[in-house]
């Protein structure tokens, strides 16, 4: 089944793409998918770094399972801002 994997901030920066689609197998977990991301672009090391994933614009964890055509959301920590 195809996922959509979306990368944001630094990691967009470090992969060189903002979207790509994965292909990953039916039941597969989001876990599954960054295995497949960082496979995809080692340098990316996403399972030695600090990550936040969202699927379908809600927060999930490493053990959710994907349907077809979910959008996977991959960023790392951000602060800041300015009042």
């Amino acid at each position: 089944m195809q996922v959509s994997v979306r990368l944001f901030a630094t990691l967009r920066q470090i992969a060189g793409w903002n979207q790509r689609s994965f292909e990953v197998g039916e039941g597969a977990s989001v876990g599954d998918v960054i295995d497949a991301v960082d496979q995809s672009v080692p340098q990316l090391g996403l399972r030695r770094r600090t990550v936040y994933i969202a699927v379908n614009q809600e927060y999930a964890r490493p053990d959710y399972r994907l349907q077809a055509r979910d959008e996977v959301a991959i960023f790392p920590p951000v602060s800041g801002g300015a009042e």
